[in-house]
């Protein structure tokens, strides 16, 4: 449908991130590729000439009330609940204080939406009950989807709360436009939601290709000792199990049991999920140390913790095999990263790692959680060097095809027809 109504550039966007602010450090805490989104996203909407207003969780007491940056994002910390990290199942508890907050804002600065995107269940909740106070149309991407997520449930992982379920089928119900990253998760909300599939657009995440590329390793090499001829595997993400870091410890220990010297670098810190499912361990990363010094590989797993976004693509640079052993991507932004800085990637085949990876031309996919079948993979990738650089060009060339100008303009698009929908609809209820 060709949008009759133009997007109005003097109207911000009412952007709804609960749980994560986009420009917290990435990669510890609940921060990851949907802050990254957010916040590129943005960016680039502001550079189109379109401002948004992103409403987060004050988690620090020291963060300003508001924050102009010099991208033209404007983001408003709201106090609910105690202004330090929360679990997310705890943040659920303090929407109510969350909504009264931003109408608050609005109300008190005279602004005024033309229409709300909200992002994860969480903001879900609240944008539901946004768009019928402002009259402005609602838009929602998942991120992730609870029933997905139980359904591809690893060991020792807590299944998803029943009120966030309901939050979800509340969502899915209500809400005027569901924005999805890929045909696949279109599937699983139809499969699992009921949802029919003309609701849901399809926009694509990207990356900064002149952030993602190859960049000199040898710092990061030697700051972590890693020996000069070593091959290298990386995994990027939270440590919780949901990520299936522990496969790649396995993986890497069944590499070395058959002579391939290689070493393992996990980047990223203990989630809320994480500390809350580790058990005795108290934190994943301490389960995944004593799983790697079981295996007595733990001389050559390298815990690296959060590292700045900017800075990951020396660390995909430096690694020979990406390993994404994830139990449930929606999207799968490390493994489009890492292919960027032409890294190829070995992922499990669940969500849209089976979009992002091509098997057997930028790496291969996995379709069970068999360290195993890992081994097998990444062996395939580091003893041939010819099928490693043809599979890095063609990661390159891949990767080409996303980037965030090209999200920003489909997500223009999906803005447009979504207020023309609105306003035709409302037209008919009215005459």
């Amino acid at each position: 449908m060709t949008p009759t109504l133009e997007l109005d550039g003097a109207r911000p966007l009412a952007i709804i991130s609960v749980h994560s602010c986009p420009f917290a450090e990435i990669g510890g805490g609940e921060n990851g590729g949907m802050s990254v989104y957010l916040r590129e996203v943005a960016r680039a909407l502001a550079a189109r000439g379109l401002r948004s207003h992103i409403f987060t969780r004050r988690d620090d007491p020291g963060a300003p009330p508001h924050l102009d940056l010099p991208d033209g994002c404007h983001v408003v910390h709201i106090d609910a609940g105690p202004p330090k990290p929360l679990a997310k199942d705890d943040v659920f508890y303090h929407l109510p204080e969350f909504l009264h907050g931003v109408t608050e804002y609005a109300r008190e600065e005279g602004v005024e939406f033309q229409l709300v995107h909200s992002h994860y269940w969480l903001s879900g909740w609240v944008g539901r009950r946004l768009g019928g106070l402002w009259g402005v149309p609602w838009l929602h991407t998942s991120h992730t989807l609870a029933r997905v997520k139980d359904r591809d449930r690893p060991p020792g992982a807590s299944p998803a709360a029943r009120h966030r379920v309901a939050v979800e089928d509340e969502i899915v119900r209500d809400c005027n436009r569901l924005v999805s990253p890929t045909a696949q998760e279109v599937e699983d909300l139809a499969q699992l939601y009921g949802v029919e599939r003309g609701c849901a657009a399809i926009v694509a995440p990207g990356v900064d290709p002149g952030t993602f590329a190859w960049r000199d390793p040898a710092p990061v090499r030697q700051a972590l000792g890693i020996a000069e001829d070593a091959p290298v595997l990386l995994a990027v993400g939270r440590l919780e199990r949901l990520k299936g870091m522990d496969t790649a410890i396995h993986a890497l220990a069944d590499l070395r049991g058959r002579g391939v010297a290689a070493e393992l670098v996990v980047v990223g810190d203990d989630s809320g999920s994480g500390r809350a499912e580790a058990g005795g361990h108290r934190t994943e990363k301490a389960r995944l140390l004593a799983v790697a010094r079981d295996l007595e590989v733990d001389d050559v797993t390298h815990f690296a913790g959060s590292v700045a976004h900017d800075r990951l693509p020396e660390y995909y640079s430096l690694a020979d095999v990406c390993v994404v052993p994830s139990y449930s991507e929606s999207f799968g932004l490390v493994a489009i990263e890492a292919q960027a800085c032409g890294t190829p990637v070995v992922a499990s085949r669940v969500g849209g790692l089976r979009q992002l990876v091509i098997d057997g031309i930028t790496g291969y996919t996995v379709a069970r959680h068999d360290p195993h079948l890992y081994a097998n993979a990444i062996a395939a990738i580091l003893e041939d060097p010819e099928r490693r650089a043809s599979m890095s060009a063609a990661a390159r060339q891949l990767a080409r095809n996303y980037s965030w100008a090209r999200t920003a303009d489909r997500l223009v698009d999906v803005y447009a027809e979504t207020i023309d929908s609105y306003d035709r609809a409302a037209e008919a209820v009215f005459a």
